[in-house]
């Protein structure tokens, strides 16, 4: 039996590409259109060439005027907490779960839940009381 490998010359440009990597090129260049780098023309006609490419080599000058993908990514806001925000919402759960308590309560028990007064009332009077300047009225 003879060999059936058959050594193929050297492509100019180097390895060949595939349609991934093809159409990888044109999502790129879809994002630099959508950010305001290429016009219509431009984006067209790097498209198409983009299609036509064989080789990495041919992709190289569709984004040559163009920043990287890591440039052109903008950073992600850093998430900033706001104590305030969150003690609020702290306290509204802690309502929440509180009139939901009372209302198992009197689902189950069938007696108004008159022994959680005291508690309301000392947290509500905590809370005023924080609140109050130390003015003499």
């Amino acid at each position: 039996m003879s060999d059936i490998s058959h050594p193929q010359p050297p492509v100019p440009g180097g390895v060949r590409i595939g349609t991934v990597e093809r159409e990888q090129a044109a999502a790129a260049l879809a994002e630099h259109f959508a950010a305001g780098r290429l016009e219509t023309d431009e984006f067209d006609a790097r498209v198409r060439q983009a299609y036509l490419a064989k080789t990495a080599a041919d992709l190289t000058p569709l984004f040559a005027d163009l920043p990287d993908k890591q440039r052109f990514v903008p950073e992600p806001d850093r998430v900033r907490r706001d104590p305030g925000r969150e003690a609020a919402a702290l306290r509204t759960l802690v309502f929440v779960v509180a009139v939901l308590a009372a209302i198992l309560w009197v689902a189950l028990v069938r007696v108004p839940p008159l022994v959680f007064l005291p508690i309301v009332w000392l947290v509500l009077a905590r809370r005023g009381f924080g609140r109050r300047s130390c003015r003499a009225w």
